[in-house]
């Protein structure tokens, strides 16, 4: 019986491109500095109450802003955190915020949590908001 080498088979790998990971390039979140103002309105209106002027320090919501979010959010989708939002706030008046408020409210907390803003608005199409992966590791 044949023994086959046993290096034969990871090089062959390698070269048809089987043995090594397929890592795509991650898109980075952008929103523009517009969104970013629009997005303190509304947070000022809306979000403030429960989570705090300082996005930190509210009484009832927890941090948009520091550690605890950024852990919560690290390696998730910008479209993620715009769906959660849809979904779950207000508390008083769920699913009444439209998307270009959504995308307005995530780019101010965004900002907050040392992004910067771009020259590309973040869409408020929360299907396309899934490919821009949150910055923190």
């Amino acid at each position: 019986m044949l023994e086959r080498p046993k290096l034969l088979y990871p090089a062959v790998l390698v070269l048809l491109g089987l043995g090594t990971p397929c890592v795509m390039a991650q898109e980075s979140v952008t929103f523009s500095a517009e969104q970013v103002e629009a997005g303190k309105a509304l947070y000022q209106e809306t979000c403030q109450i429960c989570h705090g002027s300082s996005l930190a320090n509210g009484q009832f919501g927890t941090p948009l802003r520091g550690n605890y979010f950024r852990n919560n959010w690290k390696g998730k989708s910008a479209g993620e955190l715009m769906q959660f939002v849809y979904e779950k706030m207000p508390p008083d008046n769920l699913m009444s915020l439209a998307p270009e408020q959504i995308a307005a409210a995530v780019s101010y907390i965004l900002s907050r949590n040392d992004v910067m803003p771009a020259d590309t608005a973040l869409t408020g199409d929360q299907l396309e908001a899934m490919a821009p992966v949150l910055p923190w590791e």
